[in-house]
């Protein structure tokens, strides 16, 4: 049974409204505060079994060995600019100021074939906006994104359904392509 959800974050100050809108939907859920790997190493290995580790705006590397312990996953809720995917940016589009971003709800898997989207939105940022409103309008989103994802976070599944894996193999059917 899931009994605790381990939050790692960027900020101190974004548990405690993350930790309350997943109490929201499980009541009985304990909740483990973690803002570094370190943190991650000292919670008791006892709690691992029954615990799901949700990551949320942090760039903390998770070791091998803590996703292996957990009982109930891990996710990860991040940012990336996804500017013309696939195409080399036209000439006149700067690296530092994309216009478009994918918000992304992703498994974090030790084995990248397994890994798989769980959720995901696309922010596209009107010209002339300030990198001050660029950033609140992203992060908005990935907020948006964890609220509408926040019920199948603190429910019992041991494995969200993905929207993207990367482990299919399948080749598309004629009747896909259409």
């Amino acid at each position: 049974m899931l009994k605790t959800i381990i939050l790692l974050t960027d900020t101190v100050q974004q548990q405690p409204p993350l930790a309350n809108l997943l109490r929201e939907h499980n009541r009985g859920l304990t909740f483990c505060s973690a803002l570094r790997a370190s943190d991650l190493s000292a919670i008791e290995a006892d709690v691992l079994g029954e615990a799901r580790l949700v990551s949320f705006a942090a760039d903390v590397a998770v070791p091998e060995k803590f996703l292996l312990r957990l009982g109930y996953g891990a996710y990860k809720f991040y940012v990336a600019p996804t500017q013309y995917p696939g195409l080399p940016p036209a000439p006149d589009e700067c690296d530092e100021d994309p216009r478009c971003y994918s918000v992304i709800a992703q498994s974090m898997m030790i084995w990248p074939d397994f890994k798989k989207v769980v959720g995901l939105e696309t922010v596209t940022i009107p010209d002339g906006t300030v990198a001050a409103e660029r950033e609140r309008m992203v992060f908005s989103r990935l907020a948006y994104l964890f609220w509408q994802m926040s019920g199948m976070i603190a429910g019992e599944a041991t494995d969200l359904p993905g929207i993207i894996e990367s482990s299919e193999s399948r080749r598309p059917a004629l009747a896909m392509m259409n």
